[in-house]
């Protein structure tokens, strides 16, 4: 428990699950369709996911006005209704990732997840800074950095969990398992504060982040077929490693279409699988873009042999869903 009432132990046990990262659909006019959005999460929580972060990367957290990610968050936080815990990304300019904290704070949100800067001058010391200004802010709720750079190190993270002890977990994402067990053990012999490492990649690199101390990973694919990515966290919850490496086998081809071009498409891939089976329109804002006539057809093969996704509940117009 912090010097604030977090209870660190408690949180981080709820965060130790499928991290979903709820798509925003839009409507035809191009504005957020709120309604489906709240749909949207209700499928998924209905589906057993347990902890969703509004305003992540499938989110387009970047293509987001200030008004539409507080009114995202809004919307996901009201929708779960307490029943799923609640992680609500922010980044930016410090004051307006201060600012966005404490509004999710105050909706409701049980974390806030902090998007690494994008800034190209970014310094290890300042990353620093970034975090503890943030966690400062919002001591009441955990924070969750986001890190994808091999510039900060286990000596740079260990420092920020002593200066900010409501930092509750990592969201690491550097495409290295080595790199990352190493840095996790340069943390743990730096700081006797327990974090949860999250696997930031999905269900891709999963079950080797999982060997290497990783607890939890994040998932845009469960947007798709909620069962799947539920089905890969058991098996390596029950040590299961033939039956992750059949989960990992049934989405390497999906998966793969997300990480080609370094991500271009990752957003339109789920996008497109969820247009596909009539649960969302496939626009997206730039800077990502649709998937051309033979990548859709990419999409379609990668999902034949899934396993039928859950209904969405309410009246989707898929009349309005273009084919």
């Amino acid at each position: 428990m912090t010097a604030s009432g977090l209870d660190r132990d408690a949180l981080i046990a709820r965060l130790s699950t499928v991290v979903g990262i709820p798509v925003v659909p839009f409507d035809a006019s191009g504005g957020i369709d709120h309604p489906l959005l709240t749909a949207l999460v209700d499928r998924l929580v209905v589906a057993g996911v347990t902890a969703l972060t509004p305003n992540g990367n499938t989110g387009e957290f970047y293509a987001l006005s200030p008004e539409e990610r507080r009114a995202v968050l809004r919307t996901v936080t009201d929708a779960a209704a307490g029943r799923v815990t609640i992680i609500g990304g922010v980044g930016l300019d410090l004051t307006t990732a201060i600012a966005d904290a404490r509004f999710a704070r105050d909706a409701g949100a049980d974390a806030v997840m902090v998007h690494q800067p994008v800034l190209p001058y970014l310094s290890p010391e300042g990353w620093i800074d970034y975090n503890v200004a943030i966690a400062s802010a919002v001591p009441e709720i955990g924070v969750v950095p986001y890190l994808s750079s091999t510039l900060i190190g286990g000596a740079e993270i260990a420092r920020l969990i002593d200066a900010a002890p409501n930092v509750v977990a990592l969201k690491y994402s550097v495409p290295d398992p080595v790199v990352f067990a190493t840095v996790r053990s340069e943390v743990a012999a730096a700081t006797a504060s327990e974090v949860l490492w999250i696997a930031g990649l999905a269900e891709s690199y999963a079950p080797s982040y999982w060997q290497g101390g990783a607890r939890a990973f994040t998932s845009g694919l469960v947007n798709v077929v909620p069962a799947t990515s539920l089905a890969m966290l058991e098996a390596l919850r029950g040590g299961d490693p033939a039956e992750a490496e059949t989960v990992w086998r049934s989405i390497r081809q999906f998966e793969h279409l997300r990480a080609r071009g370094r991500s271009a498409d990752n957003v339109a891939v789920v996008k497109e699988a969820m247009h596909q089976l009539g649960l969302c329109r496939r626009e997206l804002r730039p800077p990502s873009a649709p998937l051309s006539a033979s990548a859709r057809e990419e999409v379609r093969e990668s999902i034949a042999d899934w396993p039928a996704a859950p209904p969405l509940q309410r009246d989707v117009e898929t009349a309005a869903v273009p084919a």
